[in-house]
């Protein structure tokens, strides 16, 4: 009889755990630029430069630069600039990115206890440049930040 009871509750359990996890596309129209993060986002700026959406333990922050002053050459140069007005207290990681549409690269580092990644990224089809930040407050959100920096992609 235990067994009968057990099974539906660890069903439900599993089922709720799913959707406090579950992924959602997002799509920032204005830019043709898309990817998947946590549902559990919630939008707190969407402008023409801006998006930012956050959850307790991750904010993630597009800005985009449509007049091709950053070129796939200087996309380096720009992560720097980026990476030291932030003042990071650690750099754990810097690379080259080739996700989908986009050439880019990014560094990894903390700041007062906060992990952050910041990723450039150049849309090699149009002269959309996107600077994302993504910063979080635990393993967990480190490894969401991560699907999403993996996840950006193009669309018309």
């Amino acid at each position: 009889m235990k067994n009968w009871i057990t099974i539906p509750f660890l069903l439900g359990f599993l089922s709720l755990s799913t959707l406090s996890f579950s992924q959602k596309d997002w799509r920032w129209n204005q830019h043709g630029v898309g990817f998947s993060a946590p549902a559990n986002l919630r939008i707190t700026t969407n402008n023409a430069s801006e998006f930012t959406a956050e959850s307790s333990d991750l904010i993630l922050s597009i800005y985009v630069e449509q007049d091709g002053e950053v070129n796939a050459d200087g996309l380096a140069e720009a992560l720097v600039a980026a990476a030291e007005e932030l003042e990071y207290d650690e750099i754990t990681d810097v690379d080259e990115l080739e996700i989908d549409d986009f050439t880019g690269y990014y560094v990894e580092g903390t700041k007062e206890g906060v992990g952050a990644l910041i990723i450039t990224l150049l849309d090699k089809k149009s002269a959309t440049n996107l600077v994302i930040v993504l910063a979080y407050t635990t393993d967990a959100a480190r490894d969401k930040a991560i699907d999403i920096a993996d996840s950006f992609y193009a669309f018309d």
